[in-house]
């Protein structure tokens, strides 16, 4: 592949990752008032909203987080 080739791919694969909305699996290392502290395979993020529903949370649980394009972070709850 040529160089231009390669740069092209390389810039697409990070606009979709930059521009788009993914859901991923996280560990809570933290809590609080409606926030937990959260660490995901590409490090830890502080503070990160969660939903009303998720209303206990606790250290150590793996949860659903969705982030978006502005780089918004929501966690949307535990797994059983």
């Amino acid at each position: 592949m040529s160089d231009l080739a390669e740069a092209i791919q390389r810039a697409s694969e990070s606009a979709v990752l930059q521009l788009g909305t993914t859901w991923i699996l996280a560990t809570v290392t933290a809590t609080g008032t409606g926030v937990v502290s959260i660490s995901t395979a590409t490090g830890t993020v502080a503070n990160v909203r969660r939903l009303k529903a998720y209303s206990s949370p606790t250290v150590g649980e793996t949860v659903v987080v969705t982030r978006n394009a502005d780089g918004n972070w929501v966690v949307l709850g535990a797994l059983a």
